[in-house]
């Protein structure tokens, strides 16, 4: 995505430690040339996580704790869009919480402008009415109805549709329902992405996950046509 409103497609990555890189398009639309990533700010402070804490009880067995002096986590997963419809691109991270429930989503506000992006600290987004270990983020207008909805890839054969049903300057969100995957089953960590795929004027779902239908390794990409 254009991060930094140059006309050209740039590149955001997420990594296992919660750091979220930037890989600037020195290059062309037609021809890019990514330039070596350097670790995105948040705040005045570089974005990198904390993993969460375990404890030994009495029998042995190691339990999560919270870390209460943590917010952002790691195994990040990423999405630009502009979340409170400002005009400008927000960054939204789905991630294993330093805290011991499992996955979060953290608000990365632009408090910037569009050719100069800059980030506030992180703001926890209670949408997902539940624990989802590390979720996959994806903003969209999925429902048609104007307002940017928010899907969520998660780490087995499910990605959560959550319907904006407050505005687009105000988001709130229905409680997650489950989006009918016909075929896909056995998956282990869905990422997801939304477009037209066909040029049909509906939006369609790719799913990439690391291995499904019985198969133990390699990546598949599984493409569901809307109807």
């Amino acid at each position: 995505m254009d991060f930094n409103g140059d006309g050209i497609k740039d590149l955001l990555a997420g990594d296992a430690e919660g750091n979220v890189w930037f890989f600037k398009n020195t290059g062309s639309a037609t021809q890019p040339k990514l330039a070596a990533g350097v670790k995105i700010q948040a705040a005045g402070k570089t974005i990198t996580g904390t993993r969460r804490n375990y404890e030994k009880d009495a029998n042995g067995r190691y339990h999560a704790v919270d870390n209460p002096n943590a917010i952002m986590g790691v195994y990040s997963k990423i999405h630009v869009a502009d979340w409170n419809g400002d005009g400008l691109p927000d960054l939204l991270v789905g991630q294993d919480s330093p805290r011991a429930n499992g996955g979060q989503l953290l608000l990365y506000r632009n408090v910037g402008t569009v050719k100069e992006p800059k980030l506030a600290a992180p703001e926890p987004l209670d949408i997902m009415k539940g624990n989802v270990s590390r979720p996959s983020p994806y903003v969209v207008d999925w429902d048609g109805d104007g307002k940017r909805d928010v899907l969520l890839g998660t780490e087995n054969d499910q990605v959560l549709f959550l319907r904006n049903i407050g505005t687009n300057q105000r988001p709130e969100f229905d409680a997650p329902q489950p989006i009918e995957l016909r075929g896909l089953n056995k998956c282990y960590r869905c990422r997801i992405a939304v477009v037209d795929w066909n040029n049909d004027g509906k939006l369609d779902l790719l799913v990439g996950t690391r291995y499904s239908a019985g198969e133990s390794g390699g990546g598949n990409v599984w493409l569901f046509l809307r109807k």
